[in-house]
């Protein structure tokens, strides 16, 4: 996590708002990524947040802020509440994946990505009514 934290401070975040598109084998490895992580979630796998600092870091190293990444993201804002008790920063990194997600259209990663963000970290920063709100909209 250190790592990565390392990483992510080198980027702004005007950098990581601008979404842009990639060749095929890079959306074809986020892909990947977000189907592995769908299911060490499901398991309760331990590796979960090793890949997901894994697929953050690719997607800052290799410049690439899609509709994909925001899964990455959102795993780290939620990572930095829950590992590292960094409230603030998990709400930045939330912030940065509800902008990536509003400049694409729905989907289903868009529903995954606003139950982690509304359900997972904004439940420490944004009042009750209002989050729920959120989870019924999405």
């Amino acid at each position: 996590m250190a790592a990565t934290t390392r990483l992510a401070s080198g980027f702004r975040v005007e950098q990581i708002r601008k979404v842009q598109s990639r060749g095929r084998h890079v959306r074809n490895v986020f892909q990947l990524f977000i189907r592995t992580i769908v299911a060490t979630f499901s398991l309760s796998s331990p590796y979960l947040p090793c890949l997901s600092f894994v697929m953050m870091q690719y997607s800052l190293q290799n410049e690439f802020y899609g509709i994909e990444t925001s899964v990455a993201f959102a795993n780290f804002a939620y990572f930095n509440i829950v590992m590292k008790q960094d409230y603030i920063g998990g709400q930045h990194w939330a912030t940065v994946a509800l902008e990536i997600l509003n400049q694409a259209p729905p989907s289903s990663i868009t529903v995954r990505v606003n139950w982690i963000i509304h359900g997972l970290v904004m439940v420490w920063s944004v009042p009750l009514k209002e989050t729920k709100r959120k989870l019924f909209d999405a």
